[in-house]
């Protein structure tokens, strides 16, 4: 009598059990096919990106504020720029904006073959930033499936500091003329 009370508890109880279906989106692009779920692995319409599994997205995004907040709180926070050189330099034919003083400057596209570079970053705070959160939070996702802990994505790139009157930003942040 147990052993068919036992027998008719976990057929119950295995009813109530949902099994959990994959999510994936595409690799991050910082377009809105960011945030559209889809229910099989595949390519973006939107952005051409491989979907990914949703669960592997483990950085967080930062407006400048939170910004500022983190590099008050951690001042060893590790500053990753990802445009190209010329951007960062202020010498490029875009608009460059500006660049953070003691950034580091790793062309998004050179990243993956430059990671080892900064490997020695992988347990400190990793701030990532471009010039419209289209590069960075690409390089931000191949971070943190390389073995970085705490990676975090600026939110909007460069381009949204149109007062650059944060105290971290006015000592911080050296802008451009362009």
């Amino acid at each position: 009598m147990k052993t068919l009370l036992v027998l008719a508890l976990t057929v119950i109880a295995s009813s109530f059990i949902v099994k959990q279906k994959k999510e994936y989106v595409c690799t991050p692009c910082g377009l809105e096919c960011d945030h559209i779920i889809h229910d099989k692995p595949g390519t973006c319409n939107t952005c051409g990106m491989t979907f990914i599994e949703k669960s592997t997205i483990k950085f967080k995004d930062l407006s400048f504020e939170e910004l500022c907040a983190r590099l008050k709180a951690n001042p060893k926070a590790v500053l990753l720029d990802v445009r190209t050189p010329g951007e960062f330099k202020g010498s490029a034919d875009v608009p460059t904006f500006g660049h953070f003083e003691n950034a580091i400057n790793i062309n998004v596209e050179e990243l993956p073959g430059r990671i080892d570079e900064i490997a020695k970053y992988k347990s400190q705070e990793v701030l990532v930033y471009c010039s419209h959160s289209h590069r960075s939070p690409r390089a931000s996702y191949l971070l943190s499936t390389n073995g970085f802990k705490n990676v975090s994505n600026v939110a909007g790139g460069v381009s949204t500091i149109t007062q650059p009157d944060k105290d971290c930003l006015k000592t911080a942040f050296v802008t451009h003329g362009n």
